[in-house]
């Protein structure tokens, strides 16, 4: 998973949203695999669907711009029924016309056509942008409330497995306190010990069950499969220091975020154009056909019948609108100026979550490396502690603390690991390189380890 830029390009239009959808048939066999956890945070997520629509309506302001090249047809008709009386008889003469008109215009010349339909295309694109930005937020959402529940997972299954082995430090205590080895203190250390893992373990599995929670408001289903998943800690993302230059660079290109912010300035460039060319002439042809009848008017009582055709230009020169077309131009100025404000902002913004992103999976990844030593020696150190308790040269406190120490650290090495691969997908994320198959990379590195296994304390061999 080495970042290198051919295998880091990914196809533009709806990456996420087209790849997800292929996971319908893989959820038949893990149902509680990421890719399947994935397809249901973006099928229920709101943000997403709020794009999705604004997507759509932005491809129907396209189609009216479009349209706006083409002719136009109307057609009236109309019946009228008229009754007329006459002085100095009043006799009334009733008489009915019909009449039927159909009028075409094509548009010759209207130059302020040119830029709606720029900007009708950008806005467009920066509505797919959008929608990329709101999947990538929702998946961010989704690894991180996962990883939080497996690290939340993992922290109750080590203090329970202190729980377990602080117990039986206290059962060995009181025994050795009953054959007079050591002094009550120690039992009195061990009992405490006992206690604060207890009242320790009850918060914890409260945070569990809330991180739980989140997760499955996010997926819109329980999620309990997904407690027995847990990373084997033999692989860590793949990310060289040097290439910090690549992944700012593959942001200002790639990034959904100032995509969008670049669309939008387009946009309101093309705006200005089209303000602007409201000042110049238009034509248009015409062509009007007319067919009419009547039994009589007013003034004959004679009967009429005819049809009428006419083709026609229409040249038009605006010569003043009191300003208003001077305001508008200077509106569009302001909101270009307010688009290339924001482009800016997101530029910076995304830098700077680039480089925290990758900062973090570098540090993780490092902490990672150095916990997986720390394990190893407070495992050693503990193994020394039992023994010297069993010859009498240690106390019970030194082996109760070691024990917390080798528990603290595995703890912390569970932790390091899941931010070193929430950290590197956020900033394959905040450079528009984050898809599918990178969850399924991830799920393929998900091993499944029973709940029940978690709570075994390891042992350790004397």
């Amino acid at each position: 998973m080495s970042p290198v830029p051919a295998a880091m390009r990914r196809p533009k239009p709806m990456p996420l949203l087209m790849g997800l959808a292929g996971w319908a048939c893989a959820a038949a066999v893990s149902a509680q695999g990421l890719p399947e956890l994935a397809r249901l945070a973006l099928a229920g997520d709101p943000a997403v669907a709020g794009a999705a629509a604004q997507v759509r309506a932005a491809e129907h302001r396209v189609t009216q711009a479009k349209a706006s090249f083409g002719p136009t047809a109307n057609f009236t008709a109309n019946l009228t029924e008229t009754r007329y009386e006459e002085a100095p008889n009043f006799n009334l003469r009733p008489f009915r016309s019909k009449q039927a008109t159909l009028q075409v215009t094509q548009p010759l010349w209207r130059g302020a056509l040119f830029p709606a339909l720029d900007a009708s295309r950008s806005q467009l694109l920066a509505a797919y942008s959008a929608l990329a930005q709101a999947q990538s937020e929702a998946l961010q959402r989704l690894i991180e409330a996962a990883f939080e529940v497996l690290k939340a997972r993992d922290v109750l299954a080590q203090v329970r497995a202190q729980q377990v082995l602080g117990n039986q430090q206290l059962v060995a205590a009181r025994r050795a306190f009953q054959v007079g080895t050591v002094a009550v203190t120690d039992v009195r250390d061990a009992e405490a010990k006992s206690d604060a893992v207890a009242a320790q373990a009850i918060s914890v599995a409260s945070d569990l069950a809330l991180r739980q929670q989140i997760l499955e408001e996010l997926v819109g289903r329980p999620t309990p499969d997904w407690l027995d998943r847990g990373l084997d800690g033999t692989q860590l993302p793949t990310l060289d220091p040097s290439l910090i230059a690549l992944w700012l660079s593959l942001a200002n290109t790639e990034n959904p975020q100032i995509a969008q912010s670049r669309q939008s300035l387009e946009a309101a460039e093309a705006e200005i154009r089209k303000a602007s060319l409201a000042h110049a002439p238009s034509a248009e042809l015409s062509y009007n056909w007319g067919q009419a009848s009547d039994t009589g008017t007013v003034t004959s009582a004679f009967p009429r019948a005819g049809i009428t055709s006419a083709v026609g230009v229409t040249f038009s020169v605006p010569l003043f609108a009191s300003g208003g077309t001077e305001a508008r131009v200077k509106e569009s100025v302001a909101q270009r100026d307010k688009a290339q404000a924001d482009l800016d902002a997101a530029r910076r913004s995304v830098s700077l979550a680039v480089r925290q992103a990758f900062s973090g999976a570098l540090s993780s990844m490092a902490q990672a490396r150095g916990l997986e030593a720390a394990v190893r020696s407070q495992e050693t150190a503990l193994r020394a502690n039992r023994r010297g308790y069993e010859v009498g040269t240690k106390g019970n406190f030194e082996v109760l603390d070691s024990q917390s120490k080798l528990y603290e650290a595995q703890r912390d090495l569970s932790r390091a690991r899941y931010d070193a691969w929430n950290n590197y997908l956020k900033l394959k994320s905040h450079t528009g390189q984050l898809g599918y198959g990178d969850f399924e990379t991830l799920d393929g590195l998900l091993v499944t380890v029973p709940t029940a296994a978690l709570i075994t304390p390891r042992r350790i061999a004397p």
